[in-house]
């Protein structure tokens, strides 16, 4: 993806978490060789989202996967660095971006993308 487009891409997704009414804590948050484009705090549910962008109008939205062993290190080591978020709810969410122009793009978000036992609930 071309740094240009991957930044606005970055900066639309977080447009969109706060128009949802999201609080973002992290923004390219990293632990040893994993990250999560943003954590957000959704009331009392903390999200980890992972971001995804084209702008190949032809394959459409991107449609990718998270890893579950890839959320739950970002998670546990993010939980472990702040105890003061002990009382909520842990999730993964995609937030899939399509650009169609320098000012429009189609937003696909997928809240609660793994269940419990791991397996990817994307439509």
């Amino acid at each position: 993806m071309k740094k240009k487009m991957k930044k606005r891409a970055t900066a639309a997704i977080a447009r969109y978490l706060e128009l949802k009414g999201c609080e973002i804590l992290e923004e390219g948050w990293s632990h040893g060789g994993d990250t999560a484009d943003f954590i957000v705090l959704d009331g009392y549910e903390i999200a980890f989202v992972f971001g995804f962008a084209s702008e190949n109008i032809g394959e459409g939205i991107p449609d990718r996967a998270i890893d579950r062993k890839t959320f739950e290190r970002l998670a546990a080591a993010y939980l472990a660095e702040h105890p003061d978020h002990v009382d909520c709810a842990v999730r993964a969410d995609i937030v899939s971006l399509l650009v169609l122009s320098d000012n429009r793009a189609m937003i696909r978000h997928h809240v609660n993308a793994i269940d419990a036992s791991g397996l990817d609930l994307r439509p």
